[in-house]
């Protein structure tokens, strides 16, 4: 309930001015919480949300897609977003009782933090 009530305030009520896009099950909202950094889920029928860090250069593919950030993206670097991706999938199929089996791994889904460390994204076919 606590973690509900920061997200309302954070977002205004999840006021269109937080938005910074949408996928296949909603919206996307940037806001900082009270807390600084908390992460979690709600999956209510009637509210459901993910909370998580925002990863500042966005998806591969945007990076990919500009000349300047593409060119950017070296030898080193795409090796160290090929690690981060795999060590992702490793911990979804390996570190839990119940393996998580992503389904739509995409450029779109893997999303670059500063220092090009890879975090995978849209759990909705998972």
């Amino acid at each position: 309930r606590v973690l509900h009530d920061n997200i309302i305030e954070a977002t205004e009520d999840f006021s269109s001015d937080y938005c910074i896009g949408s996928g296949g099950y909603g919206s996307v909202y940037k806001a900082a919480l009270p807390t600084g950094q908390m992460y979690g889920f709600c999956s209510h029928p009637k509210h459901s949300f993910l909370v998580y860090e925002l990863v500042e250069r966005g998806s591969l593919r945007m990076v990919l897609s500009n000349n300047e950030q593409a060119k950017e993206l070296d030898w080193k670097k795409r090796v160290n977003v090929v690690k981060g991706l795999a060590n992702a999938l490793s911990y979804m199929h390996h570190g839990h009782s119940q393996p998580i089996v992503h389904r739509d791994i995409s450029s779109n889904n893997v999303l670059l933090d500063l220092d090009y460390e890879a975090r995978v994204s849209d759990f909705g076919t998972a």
